[in-house]
């Protein structure tokens, strides 16, 4: 190893990880570090002490977030490079537009379902099947990520009291669980599916 003047290296760095790669190996590296006044980085606290390896910057994947597959190939890429298990990846809600039945009609009211992200205001329709699955807590899904919940629409009637009881159920669903933008994500359209 070469010698470097004191004005020439930073020492004792450190890394706790996603900074930095041997490479060597190219295996993630978390500890000490030191780097000179060229910009390389090495191993270990300082040039001093041997056994000090070169490093090199993890390289980094942008994600673009507009188109889901692209994100989610993004994400197996990261996940290759931080050598994550991938068969481990949970699924998460996807849409699906509900179709009532000429039973419904009959009847007046269908069931819809939706999720919405826990952490964020972000809703989507889904499936009953899905939603099962989220509420009996499968393995499979991310459902600790999101709530799932059901409310009944109607769909027949007078418009004006069909508009106004969904209308209700949807506030009285934002207020049960304490959560706003149902309305919003249903374009406040309370006369959807309506015949």
């Amino acid at each position: 190893m070469s010698y470097y003047p004191k004005s020439q290296v930073k020492t004792d760095l450190y890394t706790k990880g996603g900074q930095f790669q041997l490479k060597s190996t190219k295996q993630e590296y978390i500890g000490y570090y030191w780097k000179n006044s060229k910009g390389e980085i090495y191993t270990k606290k300082n040039p001093n002490v041997g056994g000090s390896e070169s490093l090199e910057i993890i390289p980094q994947v942008s994600l673009p977030t507009s188109n889901a597959v692209t994100y989610v190939e993004g994400n197996t890429i990261y996940n290759l490079i931080k050598r994550k298990d991938t068969t481990k990846l949970l699924l998460i809600p996807t849409y699906s537009k509900p179709s009532p039945t000429d039973q419904d009609y009959t009847i007046g009211n269908f069931i819809r379902y939706f999720s919405k992200k826990i952490n964020e205001n972000v809703y989507i329709e889904i499936s009953k099947d899905t939603y099962n699955k989220f509420n009996q807590k499968n393995q499979k899904y991310d459902y600790k990520s999101y709530l799932v919940f059901q409310l009944t629409w109607t769909i027949s009637g007078e418009s004006i009291k069909v508009n106004n009881t969904n209308k209700n159920i949807v506030s009285l669903t934002e207020y049960n669980y304490k959560i706003q933008g149902l309305g919003a994500y249903l374009k406040f359209n309370y006369l959807e599916f309506y015949k």
